[in-house]
């Protein structure tokens, strides 16, 4: 017995001693998970503790909203899934999903992808027990082989109540998974030379971004390619100025943000790297741009004509290069102005590009370029210089009109800001332009002009909305690059722009853009690399019900109902504060969401200048008159739906 007794505590004791060996003393290679990453990932994923943040995850607020949308639902539910099976099994997962993981998101297809998770499971490869006891681990799991490839063992399974095959093979510290064979054999071939890892400009984004919870990357080559699975080839091509962008992700129940640094392609100039190069600017343009905008796009520098000397390296490296040079030197020789001088010289340190919600416009994009100047005067002469050399070349005879007491004039240079600042600016052409606060700001359409100088005399502009005020806290007050957006405006814009089909597919999904009201981008040089940051503060689906209920309601209570029984005054004539969409047009006429015409109106120089019609909504007329010279001229008579005359009145 007592022999026995011995026996087993030195079994005991050997058992101790491999235990203590095999974990605490034998020393285990430290692999990277990184290294098992095959070149073409398109985004990865590090995650330094899954199976917590899988945990903090399935009690975020966001992510039980956006479970709720169709996209997200199948996710939600292997995610929900996934958590009950976590608290089944704890320490397995715990063992698997408690240590750190990389997955990677592979184009296998045209029109298909897959993941590669690669976990660092540390001393519990010691034992091979993934090798050996996988059937062990769940009664679902069968059909168990094996294969080397490359000199290394892959093991094949699948489960009982699907058709998928999984692949994994572990290498020392590494475990890699993958229901794609090919992706597991690439993975394999990285592992005696790494491509990816050992990337220099990779490994500078990944060493500037530090360790964080969730890090992601992207690889915008491959990412640029996994994206035409869904898109068309040349959506994506404003990629391809990107190398890699490394980033760290945080969401609460209130705001998501995502912050990091990315490496641009020093072979291909652009937009960004120009402005990379020029220093930075003041994010300044909420100051005119209303509250009812969809987005707004503000480039920071410090010198105008340094940034423009780089963007003359990004459009002479395009496809047509040497047509921006000829059609430069073509303007300028015609009307016989210099752009350096005439133009870049009073332009400050920021330039926007702003789309407005059209409202009751159909199918119409309202955009703006502000451009905030140095010199009010200087301003001015230089732009009326501009002027008077496009006036003495061209027919264009516009003079010019005052709106709110703000100067409306006419820039007849067809493309101008295209070739000044790229395609990015197209659609700005042949633009009317004003000069407010410390911006110029240009316009195809006057109207969208007279909106933005509406919103700043009226104060509800940007700047006076106490919600962007708190928002942009969160940002740098000087960038190189900022864009701003509306959700709300910018789904009410696609509404009319987007086709009945399209529009149908969005329109589910539009209460999940809205509940992020106001998404923010910032982009920043440092260094070497492209800091950058994006925040969306959330508004749940309940709170943005109660906001526009209120809204509703308020606005319902306030609206009077006219009595037509009255005697017709003037606040009847609605034009007093018209523009039209071209102020060389010959008329002007505005129309009831039925199509009927509410009035028209004749003009002259932009100006209401003969006869006047007004209509009620079922198409009867109710006012006729005439303008002189933007006055109400004459005499004026109005009638009721019937057509009798019931007030003449003189001008």
């Amino acid at each position: 017995m007592k022999k026995v007794i011995i026996a087993v505590v030195i079994f005991i004791l050997l058992i101790a001693s491999a235990y203590f060996y095999f974990f605490h003393i034998q020393p285990v290679k430290k692999n990277n998970p990184l290294m098992a990453v095959p070149e073409d990932a398109s985004m990865i994923f590090q995650l330094e503790n899954p199976f917590a943040e899988w945990e903090k995850l399935a009690d975020n607020q966001i992510w039980h909203y956006l479970k709720t949308n169709p996209y997200f639902k199948e996710l939600g539910q292997e995610l929900d899934s996934l958590t009950l099976d976590m608290k089944r099994n704890q320490s397995i997962y715990e063992m698997v999903m408690g240590r750190p993981m990389v997955m990677s998101v592979h184009k296998t297809r045209a029109d298909d992808y897959d993941f590669l998770y690669v976990i660092d499971l540390q001393r519990a490869t010691q034992f091979n027990f993934v090798k050996n006891y996988i059937q062990d681990l769940d009664e679902n799991i069968q059909n168990v082989y094996s294969r080397d490839y490359n000199q290394q063992e892959i093991i094949e399974f699948s489960f009982a109540d699907s058709p998928t095959t999984y692949y994994l093979y572990t290498y020392e510290n590494l475990l890699s998974i993958s229901s794609t064979h090919t992706i597991i054999e690439q993975s394999i071939d990285q592992l005696k030379k790494p491509i990816l890892i050992r990337d220099l400009d990779f490994v500078d984004v990944s060493n500037e971004l530090g360790n964080n919870d969730i890090n992601m990357y992207i690889n915008y080559e491959a990412f640029a390619d996994y994206l035409t699975i869904w898109m068309d080839q040349e959506s994506t091509d404003a990629l391809t100025s990107l190398k890699y962008s490394g980033m760290s992700l945080e969401a609460s129940d209130h705001v998501f943000s995502v912050k990091g640094y990315s490496r641009l392609k020093k072979d291909k100039p652009n937009l960004l790297s120009a402005l990379m190069k020029s220093g930075k600017g003041e994010v300044k343009v909420g100051t005119i741009v209303p509250g009812n905008a969809s987005y707004f796009m503000s480039l920071g520098f410090d010198n105008a004509k340094d940034f423009y000397a780089e963007m003359e390296n990004v459009l002479k490296s395009a496809k047509d290069g040497e047509s921006y040079l000829e059609s430069k030197e073509k303007i300028e020789n015609y009307l016989k102005i210099s752009i350096e001088d005439d133009f870049l010289s009073w332009i400050d340190n920021e330039i926007s590009l702003i789309q407005l919600n059209s409202n009751s416009d159909q199918n119409k994009v309202e955009l703006a370029v502000a451009i905030r100047h140095d010199d009010l005067e200087d301003t001015k002469e230089r732009l009326n210089f501009v002027a008077q050399q496009i006036k003495k070349k061209t027919p264009v005879k516009f003079k010019g009109i005052e709106y709110k007491g703000y100067d409306i004039q006419f820039l007849s240079i067809k493309g101008f800001f295209k070739l000044m600042f790229g395609n990015a600016f197209e659609g700005i052409d042949k633009p009317y332009y004003t000069i407010m606060e410390d911006y110029v700001v240009f316009s195809n359409s006057p109207r969208t002009l007279g909106k933005i100088i509406t919103a700043v005399q009226e104060k509800t502009n940007l700047d006076y909305t106490e919600a962007y005020a708190l928002f942009m806290e969160n940002f740098d007050y000087a960038s190189n690059l900022f864009v701003y957006v509306s959700s709300e405006e910018l789904v009410s814009d696609a509404k009319r722009f987007l086709d009945a089909k399209s529009w149908q597919e969005l329109k589910p999904h539009t209460p999940y853009f809205q509940s992020f009201p106001m998404m923010g981008m910032q982009f920043t040089a440092d260094g070497d690399l492209v800091s950058h940051q994006i925040q969306m503060n959330y508004l749940n689906h309940e709170q943005i019900t109660s906001w526009k209920a209120l809204v509703k309601e308020s606005s319902t209570a306030t609206e009077e109902v006219p009595d037509t029984t009255q005697t017709v005054d003037e606040e009847v004539i609605a034009v007093e504060e018209i523009l039209p969409e071209d102020l060389n047009s010959k008329t002007f006429i505005e129309y009831y969401e039925n199509d009927e015409v509410k009035f028209e109106v004749s003009l002259k120089d932009g100006l209401k200048h003969g006869r006047y019609f007004q209509y009620d909504s079922l198409g009867n007329m109710i006012i006729k008159g005439r303008y002189r010279d933007d006055e109400k001229s004459g005499t004026w008579r109005y009638y009721d739906e019937n057509g009798d005359l019931i007030k003449k009145e003189r001008f």
